[in-house]
């Protein structure tokens, strides 16, 4: 049994989960029938060149950008522009769904003149577009498309009666969509310039065979605890502020929740019966989402099991809510790196940073639960993952952890190499793969990201050497390739590609039309 308790041990998500649709949601899947999945043919590099030169803020550094690549390299770079799209795991999408039914009933009257109409594509272009060019610090700093910049408490406020310029819903995203953007990746291949090693500030390497030339890159976003009361918090830490009935914690229920007549009687003179509509009703869908029960203060009692410890001490901490947060995270790189490698031809090197394990870390114990969950959906997942050969835990703490080890292999008959190995060890992303063993792999790496930040985040305020996120910048083509406003073609909500264990990952069109025939 696991440390972190039996309910730790239970696989989750399940293949097959309730995919079962309100009209609402069945009306906006409709809508996606309708969906024209970009073409690939006729992309012109010198327009691609040129938008990218209408782009509002300066990058701090040429190096990183496709018109400073050898010309010869251009054909390559088409294809890693074409390549890139937006990635959500499936259970993301339904999560969506509810998001809007409930904004559209609860929401502030700027919230719901926002969503009125909008589609599922919209609301992801909205996520991709509308999110700031840079975001970081527990003092929310903060970069606009248009150069503003600041930080504070003013970016809470955002979609209510209290937003006031430049932080309105119209320019930015709210924190509850930065919630949900924090499950949205972008996906490509893209040139490696150096090694990506943290410093490496856009310095082209001096020995191109020290570094593999090509790679997929993947834009992980891990659990936020910055703000207190907002985004993962709201899930993950039980305090004895937060977790109360009056903010909608403590209703065992998935569906929609009537208040009964005698707590309206006793609510309506306070003019507190919406609020807490509201409230619980917000409650309901992330529990859905997680189908998992939240908790009351008062339930909980620190077991050092589930519910643990935190870097606070008035703060407890739910290690099995933490799983199922990475555990969407996860399947989304595994099944994207399945797909990519099969389409290749080879068989994927995983490179894995522990996103969410730096500044935004809230418990001591989470690299931890972040290994043995990752280990957990590779064991789940094995049966679908025959295209990867190698999963690389980059600059961890531990050297192994339960089943988990350095060197390590999950095995599995049906594999070309009777399984995956894995490793947990110093590396820098874009390092040329050993041979004989890795030399013909495709390098997948992932990145810290931000949910509302460009990717690069504080790239773009000239702190390259700041995070996994500005280095990554600074080492390959992403800032271009990966940016809504740049690569707006395939970069956009209409691309986006969804990831589940029975179809892979393909086109949120063509997995619809799966949905909908299933559904009758």
């Amino acid at each position: 049994m696991s440390v972190f308790g039996k309910e730790f041990d239970k696989d989750w998500p399940l293949f097959h989960f309730d995919r079962k649709l309100t009209k609402f949601g069945e009306k906006l899947l409709l809508k996606c029938r309708k969906i024209e999945k970009p073409d690939n043919i006729n992309v012109n590099i010198e327009e691609f060149m040129a938008k990218s030169e209408d782009f509002p803020i300066e990058f701090p550094i040429k190096t990183c950008r496709v018109k400073s690549q050898p010309k010869e390299r251009h054909p390559r770079i088409v294809q890693q522009i074409v390549s890139a799209y937006p990635l959500i795991h499936e259970k993301v999408l339904f999560l969506i769904i509810d998001f809007l039914q409930h904004k559209l009933k609860y929401g502030s009257s700027k919230e719901k003149k926002l969503y009125e109409d909008m589609s599922l594509t919209d609301f992801v272009q909205r996520l991709l577009t509308k999110r700031c060019v840079s975001f970081y610090g527990e003092d929310d700093d903060y970069m606009l498309l248009d150069a503003n910049t600041g930080y504070g408490p003013k970016y809470m406020q955002v979609g209510s009666k209290q937003e006031a310029d430049p932080l309105i819903l119209k320019n930015v995203l709210s924190y509850d969509e930065i919630k949900i953007s924090a499950f949205l990746s972008i996906s490509s291949l893209t040139d490696f310039i150096n090694d990506g090693n943290r410093a490496n500030a856009g310095i082209p390497i001096s020995d191109a065979s020290k570094i593999e030339p090509e790679g997929l890159v993947v834009g992980m976003i891990g659990a936020r605890f910055e703000r207190k009361g907002l985004m993962e918090c709201q899930d993950i830490v039980v305090t004895k502020t937060q977790n109360v009935a009056e903010n909608g914690y403590g209703v065992k229920s998935f569906e929609p929740v009537k208040l009964h007549k005698p707590m309206l009687n006793a609510l309506n003179p306070l003019k507190k019966v919406d609020k807490l509509a509201k409230s619980r009703d917000y409650r309901r869908i992330w529990n859905k989402f997680y189908q998992e029960y939240d908790h009351l203060h008062e339930e909980v009692t620190k077991d050092n099991k589930r519910f643990a410890d935190s870097l606070n001490v008035y703060v407890t901490f739910d290690n099995v809510m933490m799983k199922k947060r990475y555990a969407i995270s996860f399947d989304m790189l595994l099944l994207e790196a399945e797909r990519r490698a099969k389409e290749a031809g080879k068989l994927a090197y995983i490179h894995v940073v522990g996103f969410g394990l730096g500044v935004w870390r809230a418990a001591a114990q989470q690299e931890k639960i972040f290994l043995e969950t990752f280990y957990q959906r590779l064991k789940y997942l094995l049966p679908f993952l025959n295209n990867i050969g190698v999963v690389h835990f980059a600059w961890f703490n531990l050297n192994e952890w339960g089943d988990l080890k350095h060197k390590g292999i999950l095995k599995s008959d049906y594999h070309p190499r009777n399984g995956i190995k894995t490793l947990i060890s110093k590396r820098n992303p874009n390092d040329k793969l050993e041979s004989p063993d890795y030399d013909n792999m495709l390098l997948i790496v992932s990145y810290a990201w931000d949910g509302n930040a460009l990717p690069g985040n504080e790239f773009w305020v000239r702190k390259l050497q700041a995070s996994n996120d500005p280095s990554t910048a600074c080492s390959t083509l992403i800032s271009e390739i990966h940016n809504p406003h740049i690569n707006m073609k395939f970069v956009n909500g209409n691309n986006l590609h969804i990831a589940s264990a029975d179809h892979g990952v393909i086109h949120l069109k063509e997995y619809v039309e799966h949905l909908l025939t299933a559904n009758g």
